[in-house]
């Protein structure tokens, strides 16, 4: 793509947002204006420009892309969804290390789509805070790796495998050493219940956590500095539940499940 058409795109929101829309089906400028919230003076410039450079083409009063168009909004639409992801919670991605994530997924990261930034209150520094809470609250399932250890956690899981619900819990090395020796009543618990696997992780994996239910995603990831701040980024869509349950599952094939302490 040619440095023109990418300001063509780029440059403007109107066009930038209208080819998306269009990546839907034809449209008339009625609808147009309803769906971007624009007025026809300030929106019809904008259609022109695309039309002129071959991206849409107008049939019967309807707009839609043309070939050249739908083929290069398939081509940026998972830019601009990343982008998207980044910009909403731009200090966090920018001030944690990335190293964690593999590779194949942190390039789909548009699939976290709406993000909710979460940080601790300083009050209850040691406390999960009440959006992670209500993530995990009543889950059917859920998957957790955590290289870290915050005591409030294992009563929850402790509740949720007593009602059923399907755990894989993954920690690593350092973790499990003290879940087992402080806390081995409830890890045995948790080992006499059919419907919990447990794993042990390797050490090094530059990742606080991810917790995946089936309601929510968890992503926590240490500073560039390898501290543990306590903020998370959480995401209720559900291309991030696959996100995050591919990127559990890829630590769990590095782990060794284990059923005695």
């Amino acid at each position: 793509m040619d440095s023109s058409l990418i300001d063509l795109v780029f440059r403007s929101d109107k066009r930038k947002n209208l080819l998306i829309l269009l990546d839907s089906g034809s449209k008339n400028i009625d609808e147009i204006k309803t769906t971007l919230d624009v007025t026809a003076t300030s929106i019809l410039p904008q259609i022109k420009k695309l039309i002129d450079h071959d991206l849409i083409v107008q049939e019967d009063k309807m707009y839609k892309l043309t070939v050249l168009g739908e083929f290069i909004i398939k081509k940026i639409k998972p830019l601009i969804s990343a982008l998207d992801v980044i910009e909403k919670n731009n200090s966090y991605w920018t001030g944690h290390d990335l190293n964690g994530i593999p590779r194949h997924l942190l390039e789909r990261i548009s699939e976290l789509g709406d993000c909710t930034f979460i940080e601790p209150d300083l009050n209850h520094i040691y406390e999960p805070s009440q959006e992670i809470i209500d993530s995990m609250a009543n889950a059917r399932h859920a998957s957790t790796f955590a290289s870290y250890f915050n005591p409030a956690y294992l009563p929850l899981y402790v509740e949720l495998g007593r009602k059923d619900a399907e755990l894989s819990l993954n920690f690593n090395q350092s973790v499990w050493d003290h879940l087992s020796n402080e806390h081995s009543n409830m890890i045995n618990e948790l080992m006499g219940m059919d419907n919990v696997s447990l794993y042990v992780s390797k050490e090094g994996i530059k990742l606080t956590e991810i917790t995946v239910t089936d309601r929510t995603m968890m992503l926590g990831l240490f500073d560039k500095k390898g501290k543990f701040d306590q903020q998370f980024i959480i995401s209720s869509e559900p291309s991030a539940l696959s996100w995050g349950q591919e990127l559990f599952d890829y630590f769990k094939r590095l782990s060794r499940q284990v059923n005695k302490i």
